[in-house]
């Protein structure tokens, strides 16, 4: 398919959100509904994106692959498969029912532009295929959601939006070293050039024993603290208590996915 569908899935709640705090706090009334119209549209990308899915092809579908970074073989690498395909899904039609159901009672405008902005994070997480850029939409959620918690939340919300914080920036470390790690260490073995293009080093990178047990450790830590998985997991009754309405539906329907999701792409299909 021509049209950058996967892209446009992502760029669209980025726009809306750059729409929204460009317009005046005066229109309230304009605000809400350029935030809806945003969630309504990308939740119509990714229902398209499940009825153009080929059930019958293996492997991924509607990528769009772009060189970004092109000395340190980063690129702009998106594509969807059988695992991601329904949380993309689950994730654009989520959105629109929670921004159309919640009232943030206050700064409407940040809050919208937030809440787009946590949605961009997560589809772009979903759809990456590439190990840095899935590090980066992986920390790009956490930021609005910080905010969402400490800005909208309840009595004891920054001591809950600090400890999330916290927490996830922990395990996101560990991620960063197994991500640069992985693409070094597949140069030589297998794949004979620098590259953290996910589906490239799944299939040349030949990693021994000990050391992919070393990297999916490294991966694992991350996505223990998002999932949560004990003993990392007592910043999610804090923030589910503390986190505003439409967050603690996000958080609980899709954000959490993204460990389980993690360990999935990553573990099973790059490092068995």
């Amino acid at each position: 398919m021509d049209f950058p569908i996967l892209t446009t899935i992502v760029a669209a709640p980025v726009a809306g959100a750059v729409l929204v705090l460009l317009l005046s706090n005066r229109r309230p009334e304009w605000v809400r509904l350029v935030t809806l119209l945003t969630g309504v549209l990308t939740a119509g990308l990714t229902i398209w994106t499940l009825v153009g899915f080929k059930t019958g092809d293996g492997g991924f579908q509607f990528v769009s692959k772009h060189p970004w970074i092109a000395a340190w073989g980063i690129s702009w690498h998106l594509g969807v498969d059988g695992i991601s395909l329904f949380l993309v899904v689950l994730t654009g039609v989520l959105f629109p029912l929670v921004l159309a159901g919640v009232d943030p009672h206050h700064d409407h405008k940040r809050y919208y532009a937030w809440m787009l902005l946590l949605e961009a994070g997560m589809l772009g997480a979903f759809l990456s295929l590439d190990l840095f850029l899935f590090f980066v939409f992986f920390e790009i959620v956490l930021v609005p959601m910080y905010f969402l918690i400490g800005g909208w939340g309840y009595d004891n919300r920054v001591y809950a939006a600090t400890k999330f914080f916290v927490f996830t920036m922990f395990g996101s470390a560990f991620m960063l070293v197994g991500t640069v790690a992985t693409a070094f260490l597949a140069k030589s073995n297998g794949v004979g050039h620098v590259t953290f293009d996910l589906v490239e080093i799944a299939d040349k990178a030949h990693f021994a024993a000990s050391t992919g047990r070393w990297l999916f450790f490294a991966f694992a830590i991350a996505f223990a603290v998002k999932v949560p998985l004990f003993p990392l997991h007592t910043w999610l009754p804090d923030a589910h208590t503390q986190a505003p309405t439409g967050g603690s539906v996000i958080l609980a329907g899709v954000m959490l996915k993204l460990g389980t999701y993690g360990l999935l792409r990553i573990g099973v299909y790059l490092l068995p």
